[in-house]
């Protein structure tokens, strides 16, 4: 193997398992922030119109719509 890293300096670079589970569990926990305020910022709009606020049918309706698409969405990330 002809690199420029002896053995001993890659072992000593490569994290522990412990901190690649800790690492990953803050990005998911960092990402999922993320979406959630995506999701308020997109949706709030829609959600506080008067027209929607007014009606209860179509509030209804957005809120089953809602709820649909982010099962669908979840479907949909199972298989990827």
């Amino acid at each position: 193997m002809n690199d420029c890293f002896s053995p001993s300096i890659r072992h000593s670079l490569s994290p522990p398992p412990t901190a690649l589970i800790v690492e990953g569990i803050l990005d998911s926990a960092s990402a999922g922030i993320l979406i959630y305020m995506a999701l308020v910022d997109c949706l709030a709009a829609d959600f506080m119109h008067p027209r929607m606020q007014g009606n209860v049918k179509l509030h209804l309706g957005a809120n089953v719509s809602l709820l649909i698409g982010a099962g669908l969405m979840s479907l949909i990330a199972k298989w990827a």
